[in-house]
């Protein structure tokens, strides 16, 4: 186990921490490949009967952009992990609840999206916030996303990359159980709790059914690879990341 992730058992039920919080809990190499690996890990773990995924005061602020500068080999090969998480999040025979304090921005918002229910408070906040540094929504998202808030909702939150606190994540369906910021990950896992307790064949094949609809998985992930790769590269990538640095508003060229 990474120091960048932690596990601590509830019985069946496993807790993973997300654990770089001088950076927000942002997707930093280590941090992303020890998830990736642990999800592998618990698959085999017959004991295991729901996981809760938790970031403390921050969930996660999305992609460790200040160490990012890749090519589009890399970016393909870096998707590759985060796409394990993604495949181990909703492929997974287990129900994942996620715990979101604070925000859950770009890959965190798609994190969180990833996990079977949300958990959250009043002051939480979720943003697709990859057009500030011209890439595509990746991690997901634009799978998960329209199967919870519909086209239209989606098409918004996306273009428009506007925070979305949490009652009005509530009222969408991005969150399904909004509560105080302490009760938060108790609420988290008397929900795990109760879903360990029910019959595992029926939560596996209600998630491998849910996982088929509208449209596979693996033809969105392949998209969005395509399409992210290429990105990695533009001049707009080089230009958010720069602004997002800086702390100032980004100036895209379109190329």
């Amino acid at each position: 186990m990474s120091e960048a992730l932690s596990m601590t058992r509830h019985g069946n039920v496993v807790q993973l921490t997300l654990n770089v919080p001088q950076k927000r809990n942002a997707l930093t190499v280590p941090l992303y490949t020890a998830l990736a690996a642990e999800l592998e890990r618990l698959r085999d773990d017959r004991s295991v009967r729901a996981i809760v995924l938790y970031g403390g005061r921050h969930f996660c602020a999305g992609g460790d952009l200040g160490g990012l500068d890749v090519s589009t080999l890399d970016m393909r090969r870096g998707m590759t992990h985060g796409h394990r998480i993604v495949r181990g999040l909703t492929g997974g025979p287990w129900p994942v609840v996620a715990a979101v304090e604070g925000n859950a921005y770009g890959a965190g918002f798609s994190l969180a999206l990833a996990c079977d229910l949300v958990v959250a408070d009043g002051n939480s906040s979720f943003c697709a916030a990859f057009g500030r540094v011209g890439l595509t929504p990746d991690f997901g998202l634009m799978w998960t996303l329209p199967q919870r808030v519909g086209i239209g909702a989606a098409r918004e939150i996306l273009m428009l990359g506007e925070p979305v606190a949490g009652a009005k994540a509530r009222e969408l369906g991005i969150v399904d159980r909004l509560c105080a910021q302490s009760a938060v990950l108790d609420t988290a896992l008397e929900l795990a709790g109760r879903l360990a307790a029910a019959s595992p064949g029926t939560i596996a094949t209600t998630k491998a059914s849910l996982a088929r609809f509208p449209l596979q998985l693996d033809t969105m992930l392949a998209w969005e690879a395509d399409t992210q790769s290429a990105l990695v590269r533009s001049d707009d990538f080089s230009e958010g990341v720069r602004a997002f640095i800086d702390k100032r508003a980004p100036t895209f060229n379109g190329s």
